[in-house]
């Protein structure tokens, strides 16, 4: 679950009155109390769940090199995460992470970017990551078996889709696109393969991240595999 908690961009907190419509046009809007609310589906193994995901736009905190806006991701049954998120004048970057049973945020090794700005058409930007879906199975014998890091290169494909989710139908959406491949040994028989990690996320003006889809597909007996899909249901602002 934690490792799956990490396919989200944002966070959760309600504060005074607030809307369920699209505001202003950024792509990644991060105002204070700002709430989305998402059905996560998995189809792990052959084996659908659904779960739903909070996330919120917490506070800012002001340090010695500028705002950083924290942003949690909240699930039931989960330790909530933080992302600690600075906007620069050409990029979203994330540079610390803490989970609720944290004392204090640890600062990323490098700057990740979670978006490049303005957002535009064919920008793109490599980000290392972990496979949220693929991963040894305990009852193979497979737990200590450490995973590979995967080098996502992310592309702005498109900048004017319209996307529809459960929480509405949206217009100026931009989809960006990330493709990496791990070196993964699969088993004796097919040795090492390169495993191909594609993860779609849909931005939408005035709203932000609308959509995700992650597949992580592979054929094994000891390594899950599958696909994720997360859509918003509800957003507010305040």
């Amino acid at each position: 679950m934690m490792k799956r908690l990490t396919l989200i961009p944002a966070v959760l907190v309600l504060a005074g009155c607030s809307q369920s419509l699209p505001v202003g046009d950024s792509f990644f809007p991060l105002p204070v109390g700002a709430t989305w609310e998402y059905d996560v589906a998995s189809d792990i193994n052959n084996i659908l769940t659904h779960e739903t995901y909070v996330l919120s736009v917490d506070r800012v905190v002001d340090t010695n090199a500028g705002e950083v806006i924290v942003r949690r991701v909240d699930a039931p049954g989960s330790i909530g995460i933080e992302y600690w998120l600075r906007e620069e004048k050409d990029r979203i970057i994330r540079i610390a992470q803490r989970i609720d049973a944290d004392e204090q945020a640890k600062l990323d090794s490098n700057p990740r970017v979670v978006l490049k700005l303005p957002v535009t058409l064919g920008a793109t930007w490599m980000v290392p990551t972990d496979t949220f879906i693929i991963a040894p199975k305990f009852e193979m014998g497979m737990g200590t078996t450490k995973m590979p890091k995967v080098l996502m290169t992310y592309t702005v494909e498109a900048v004017d889709e319209t996307v529809a989710v459960p929480a509405g139908t949206f217009k100026s959406c931009a989809r960006v696109t990330g493709n990496g491949n791990m070196a993964l040994y699969v088993d004796a028989v097919q040795g090492f393969r390169d495993i191909p990690v594609v993860n779609r996320e849909w931005y939408c003006k005035g709203v932000g991240l609308v959509k995700v889809e992650r597949t992580e597909l592979l054929q094994s007996a000891y390594y899950s595999s599958g696909k994720i899909t997360m859509a918003l249901t509800e957003f507010k602002f305040p």
